[in-house]
Order: C-alpha cells, then structure tokens, then sequence
C-alpha cells in the first residue's frame, strides 16, 4: 500500500511537473512571437525587446521550478521565484516603453536585485524576508495596470479587448499573490516557516499560466499597433503625411454622402504650388520634397480637426471643409494663401518662398465628388490666368450681385 501511494504521489508530481514545463514552452513561443513583431517596420522600439527577454526569463523559471522537485534540499529554494520576478520586472520595463512612458529601469533593476537576494536567503536569515517575493509580484503587476489601464479610452475594437484582458488577467495575478502573501503571513504569525514556491502548487501553476496570458495579450496589443500603422500607411503619403489620392477621394464621396443627410453646406479647395517646377530646377529636387513638406505643414496648421487634406498628385493638393460655405471656405483660403507667401520654406543657406494658387467651389444639392472637383479645378485653372498667388472660386449656381466666378486676390506685399 505504502508503495502503490508513493507512486501515485510520484505521478501526480509528475504531472504538474509537465504543466509547468507547458507553461515555461508557451512563455517561449511567446518569446519568439515578440521577436518577431519586433523586426516590422516602426516596431523596434515598441517595447516588444523587454516583452521577449521577460518571456525567455518566465521560461527558465519554470524550468527551475520544475528542477526544484527532484532537488527541494538546494541551498536557494527561493530561485525560481526571483527569476520569475526578473521576468516580470523586464515585462513591466517593456509595457512603459510601449505605452510612452520610459524610466524607472533601475527601480526594476533594485526590485529584481531584492528579489534574487530574498530568493537567495541563507540559513540565519530573517524570516520576514520571505514576504518580499509575493509582495513584490503585487507592486509589478499592479505598476503593470497602472501604466496600461489609462489607455483603454484611446484605443479601438482588438487593441482595446487586448489591454482590458491584460489588465483583467495582471488583476487576477496579482489577486494570486496577494493571497500567497497573506497565507505567508499567517504562518510567520503562527511561527510556523515559510514554504518555498512548488510545482505542486496549483496557485503557483495558475499564476505562471497567467504571466503567459498577458503576453498574449501584449501580442495582440502590438499586433493592433503594427496593423494601424500599416493601414496608415497605406493610406497616407509617406512624404507629406497627408491623405493619398485614392484615400483623400473616399474621403470625399463619404463627405458628400454626410452633407446630404445633415443638408449641410460642403466646400472644397484644389491647391497648387506656383512654379513648383522652377523650384526644382533652381534648388533641386531635395529642397522640391522640403518644400512640399513644408507645405503641408502649414496646410495642418491652418485646417480644423474635421477638416480632410489630401495629397493628389505631385505639387497639387485638396482641402474638403464640412460643414462651411464658399464664404468662410474663402476666408480660410485667403488665410491659407497669406500664411504660405509670408513662410517662406526653411533652408541652406537662404530659406526658399514660395506661393499657392487656390480654386474653390462648394457643393451644390445632390452635386456628385467628381463634378464637385471639376470645378474646383476650373477654379484653380482661373488662378493661374489671374497671375496665381491667389484665390478664385466657381459657383455651382449665380447669386445676387456677385458675377458666376468671383475672383479674390490680395496684393502681393511690395
């Protein structure tokens, strides 16, 4: 009988041995999934380099963990939880970067250094020492829902379920050890000592699975990121960071749509740089791509928040103003076209000036984006005979006392 419950023992041990092990291969799948997330493009510094070394650091711990069984005399019995505390302290270093928010490194680094040396306790050492494990686990995984938690409002569908998981699971992890610590306490209380962290502990088991839960959530955060990024991208100029052709023409039409079911006015601007070719001949193409750079910035600048810009093809660009009349669109154009001949466009060694010329037109009732921005272009094309370095808009319809196109243009300062 004696023997048949030894074996059963041995079984069970082994068994729970296996999860670990299960658990410390996960940590390293997740490892390898970082890494690989970390060589996309705008991902190196995203914190994923910490997130990986961590999960490697989890694995050995389980390693350590699962080794402590068939040794449970060693002299550091407190090693797999130090270790363990060194991964989780290099997570938490990759959350902050991740989130924007860089330091603290050596605070983890002295909190990693406690870990290893209460891990380490030789015989004679205080007992209390051995509260600090668990304790410290609490303050990361708490530190971990500090740092994430305030960025659930910014974020959008997958990317907000995988921080809201994240700080669920880092919540109940810390739940986990915050029993523990309590459970040590009491036993300090009753002179009774302090067991070291076991496989055969179904918390400990659970606790590991969880720190391997929140890489996943990790991954699937930094995975929405690279995604957006990518979608961006794909949508916007590289060069000037506004809206490409076909983006800024989505845009529009959806513009079009808004307007006719909120009957709300809607007009645009077609922009063009002045003799931007002669830019490029006198200042070469390298201070051309300044200056559309610089353009753009100013265009940002002078636009509201709902305002769409978009980039349509070499020196030309178009404004879509929501809810604006040909009126205030004008204003805002003469703004604009004052704002570009007093910014010259910075550089070596002189700055370079430079002027726009602007056509604008405003939607007429049911008026479709194609006929909207042939106008606009006609528009433009008026500017340009007027001498450019000016505004024209075209009418979808005449209005009393003013004739079909009004031109505005503003003296050139002397």
């Amino acid at each position: 009988m004696r023997s048949v419950a030894s074996l059963r023992t041995g079984k069970e041990m082994f068994q729970t041995q296996v999860v670990v092990l299960i658990a410390g291969l996960f940590a390293l799948q997740m490892a390898v999934v970082c890494i690989v997330l970390r060589r996309s493009p705008s991902m190196e510094r995203s914190g994923l380099t910490s997130w990986a070394l961590g999960n490697l650091i989890v694995a050995l711990a389980t390693v350590l963990l699962a080794a402590h069984e068939y040794q449970p005399d060693w002299p550091l019995a407190g090693l797999p939880d130090a270790v363990l505390i060194a991964g989780l302290a290099a997570i938490v270093r990759g959350t902050r970067h991740f989130v924007g928010k860089r330091g603290r490194s050596g605070v983890l680094l002295g909190v990693t250094l406690v870990a290893a040396t209460s891990g380490c306790q030789a015989a004679g050492a205080p007992p209390w020492l051995g509260l600090l494990p668990p304790l410290i686990h609490v303050g990361l995984l708490l530190e971990l829902v500090r740092v994430t938690g305030p960025c659930l409002p910014a974020l959008r569908g997958t990317g907000r379920l995988a921080a809201l998981s994240l700080v669920l699971i880092a919540l109940a992890c810390a739940g986990i050890n915050g029993y523990h610590a309590m459970l040590s306490l009491q036993a300090l209380a009753d002179a009774h000592p302090l067991a070291a962290p076991s496989s055969q502990d179904m918390p400990m088991v659970l606790y590991l699975f969880g720190v391997v839960g929140l890489s996943v959530s990790f991954a699937l955060m930094a995975h929405d990121r690279l995604r957006r990024m990518l979608e961006r991208r794909a949508r916007h100029d590289d060069l000037t960071d506004v809206l490409l052709r076909g983006a800024f023409w989505e845009e529009l039409e959806a513009s079009c749509v808004r307007a006719d079911r909120l009957r709300q006015p809607l007009t645009v601007a077609f922009v063009d740089l002045d003799h931007f070719k002669a830019i490029n001949d006198l200042y070469g193409h390298s201070a051309g791509d300044s200056v559309l750079r610089h353009f753009a910035g100013l265009l940002r600048k002078s636009a509201r928040p709902d305002d769409v810009i978009g980039r349509l093809g070499g020196e030309e660009f178009a404004i879509v103003m929501p809810n604006t009349t040909l009126e205030n669109g004008r204003a805002a154009s003469l703004k604009l076209n004052a704002l570009v001949r007093t910014t010259p466009c910075p550089s070596e060694p002189d700055a370079i000036p430079y002027t726009v010329s602007i056509g604008m037109a405003e939607r007429g009732a049911g008026e479709d984006a194609d006929r909207l921005m042939r106008r606009a272009d006609r528009a433009l094309y008026d500017a340009k005979l007027m001498g450019r370095n000016c505004v024209s808009s075209n009418e979808a319809a005449p209005v009393t006392g003013m004739p079909r196109r009004p031109r505005v243009r503003e003296r050139t300062p002397s």
